[in-house]
């Protein structure tokens, strides 16, 4: 095997990390957010310009951007099933369609996590959205507990 393969792996590897994270850099330098509409010229309403440091501007962008990529928000979620065993797959799977046959309302999520299989319900932003249903849910399903989860933008009606 020849040296000049293995330099053209770790060349295409570094040209490739490169050209992932230079357009990370370039919309980082991009102003985002509440500061550049606050500064935008309107001849009707007037002008407001703000003074900060850069590096203020560079943090609030970069806290924009690495949230732009995962959306959602920190919440809570009801577990309703959480088992380890040679039938929990098809266990969690029943217990999911049994689920949304009699609560079509309310999101359901199946994860697993070596070797657990877990069974997951709602997006709720308070402990007590959450306590509300699982006062509802406990009938059914008496082992469920809350778990402060990343969840999805719950709807707002």
């Amino acid at each position: 095997m020849s040296v000049a393969p293995k330099y053209l792996k770790v060349f295409a590897i570094a040209m490739l990390l490169l050209a992932m994270s230079s357009p990370m850099e370039l919309y980082s330098q991009i102003p985002l957010g509440i500061i550049n509409k606050l500064q935008e010229s309107d001849p009707e309403k007037g002008n407001i310009t703000i003074e900060q440091d850069a590096k203020i501007a560079e943090l609030l962008n970069n806290y924009f951007v690495r949230n732009a990529s995962r959306p959602g928000m920190q919440g809570f979620r009801i577990r309703i099933y959480f088992d380890t065993g040679q039938r929990s797959r098809e266990q969690s799977e029943e217990v999911m369609n049994k689920f949304m046959e009699h609560y079509p309302g309310i999101t359901i999520y199946r994860t697993f996590d070596s070797p657990y299989y877990k069974v997951s319900v709602g997006d709720y932003r308070t402990r007590d959205e959450a306590q509300f249903v699982l006062k509802q849910l406990i009938r059914k399903y008496p082992k469920a507990f809350i778990i402060p989860e990343w969840i999805n933008f719950p709807r707002i009606d």
